[in-house]
């Protein structure tokens, strides 16, 4: 092996001294994208002469090692700079969140040296930041400019602008982009990514048509068009073209599988997605197929599993799971476990797996709080809420779970403190889930004038949800009087389901009494059935 690498550096010293260059740069760039961004600049300082390509090298290789400050400093004291060299470091800001001091650089080089790449840049820069509407002006203020200097905009600046169409909801500007697309672009050529995203944001602004029209004028696919087409029709709840397309395809990849899985779930045909992910698995070593379940197509399984209550299918995919090592380290995976194991009563599995993670996060806390409350074991929730809170591994939620699993087990004293306590001790504000959750709480307990106080001093309207809770904890106490007032309030806020909320209140008292019906003599045409977010 030593004698193989001293025979490459004579070869390369052997070489003429412009092709020892290009080497150097060759080992500058790749010691960068190996993240030694010290190697990449000793590597720099040895090269006896370094022209401007050496210099953008280098800055490019602190870049790709993650070194953005310090290829800001680099990029000060390069005794020249070029587009490339702003077209870099704008780009190395931009992943670093820094808009502002990437804008700033921009505009400080004068417009006439400015090329395609550099504005690519910057509007990919405004984009990725969370900036649409600055990256859309940008674009539409320089547009006339440079194409009379004829600097066009490619295909990753288009990619860029139709993403910003999606952020600002903005169908006509999208319409307004595909016709300039068709008008500068090579349709035929086989960078697709551009009619890959053309695809995309038609389908995510509602004109699925369109969409469909690029997908089928296409002359190259690749498995992304699929899957975003597929994706398209998934979110506009076409499930068996969905269907139809995955069953064309010829590659599937994971995202094709999870697509597909998250379509049906979504569409309550969540057993059809456990038979396709059952599929997916039998087939992995046969016929070419070599596509393993990641992260989220495991989520999505496990959480069909949660909502069916399929305690045994879960199971086995634990053993998958663990099988491909995606358990202890995998917060993710081992927190759709736990959900699932909450949702199936599986206490037990559940600690165990908790117990078992080397990796938590508050949702982790969260879904154990959830998951014991939920099964009525209110007290084990709870020290595992007060292990939570010293840890300081809690938000909003992490209360919602605690106040539910108080309800749940029938600890109103409890409940209520950490009710009173959420933001003077803990520093989380009371959202309007809070105080239903709390409402809950007290109308368990028959507490039903402390309940309605309680909703009518909230610091929030009202809504179906809380006096949906109201209303409920009046029939369980058949409390007439607050539980019509609650059926009047719900029939202001969902007319239609002003017969079902009638019934509700007449079972009060039973059949045999007289209810003052607060609905006159009007009949819902299409009553929904009464139902209420607390199990």
């Amino acid at each position: 092996m030593a004698s193989r690498t001293l025979a490459m550096a004579r070869a390369v010293q052997e070489l003429p001294h412009r092709s020892r260059l290009a080497w150097r740069t060759i080992d500058i760039s790749e010691a960068g994208k190996a993240g030694q961004a010290e190697k990449a600049l000793d590597l720099f300082d040895a090269m006896p002469v370094k022209n401007q390509i050496a210099w953008n090298t280098a800055l490019a290789a602190l870049i790709d090692a993650g070194r953005t400050d310090w290829a800001f400093s680099f990029f000060r004291e390069m005794p020249k700079r070029n587009a490339t060299s702003y077209a870099t470091i704008i780009g190395g800001l931009s992943r670093a969140g820094a808009t502002a001091r990437a804008r700033s650089l921009f505009e400080e080089l004068p417009l006439d040296q400015h090329n395609v790449f550099t504005w690519t840049a910057m509007v990919s820069c405004h984009v990725r930041n969370g900036e649409p509407d600055r990256a859309i002006e940008l674009f539409m203020v320089l547009y006339g400019e440079f194409f009379g200097r004829e600097v066009l905009p490619n295909a990753h600046m288009f990619s860029s602008l139709l993403k910003a169409c999606v952020g600002l909801h903005s169908l006509s500007m999208a319409l307004q982009l595909h016709a300039l697309i068709v008008k500068l672009l090579n349709e035929g050529g086989r960078d697709c990514f551009v009619w890959n995203a053309l695809i995309d944001a038609h389908a995510k602004l509602g004109a699925l048509s369109d969409a469909q029209k690029v997908f089928h004028e296409m002359q190259h696919r690749d498995i992304c068009t699929w899957n975003i087409m597929m994706d398209g029709y998934a979110r506009h709840k076409q499930v068996d073209k969905a269907l139809d397309l995955f069953s064309m395809m010829r590659n599937k990849d994971a995202f094709s599988w999870n697509i597909i899985m998250h379509c049906l779930s979504e569409n309550r045909r969540g057993k059809d997605a456990l038979h396709l992910f059952v599929d997916m698995v039998r087939l992995i070593g046969h016929c070419g197929e070599n596509v393993q379940p990641n992260t989220s197509i495991y989520t999505t399984a496990l959480h069909i599993c949660s909502v069916l209550a399929l305690l045994e299918l879960g199971i086995q995919i634990h053993a998958r799971i663990v099988k491909d090592g995606l358990c202890k380290g995998n917060a993710f995976v081992c927190n759709s476990l736990i959900s699932m194991y909450g949702s199936c009563g599986a206490t037990f599995d559940l600690e165990q797996v908790f117990d078992e993670m080397t990796v938590r996060d508050i949702v982790s806390w969260n879904a154990v709080i959830q998951g014991l409350g939920q099964n009525g074991l209110g007290r084990q929730a709870l020290v595992v809420a007060e292990r939570a809170l010293e840890k300081k591994m809690y938000n909003g939620n992490t209360f919602i779970a605690i106040l539910t699993s108080c309800s749940h087990a029938g600890l109103i004293v409890e409940g209520l403190s950490f009710f009173d306590a959420m933001a003077e001790k803990h520093g989380v504000e009371r959202t309007l889930d809070h105080y239903i959750c709390a409402m809950d709480l007290l109308g368990r307990a028959g507490r039903l004038e402390e309940a309605y106080g309680l909703l009518r001093n909230m610091p929030f309207a009202p809504n179906a949800v809380a006096w949906s809770t109201l209303l409920h904890s009046c029939l369980a106490h058949k409390n007439s009087v607050l539980g019509s007032m609650a059926a009047q309030e719900l029939r202001a806020l969902q007319p239609d389901g002003g017969e079902n909320y009638k019934r509700l209140v007449q079972s009060c008292r039973g059949s045999d009494e007289v209810v003052v019906n607060p609905f006159g003599n009007e009949k819902s045409q299409n009553h929904v059935p009464g139902c209420s977010w607390v199990t």
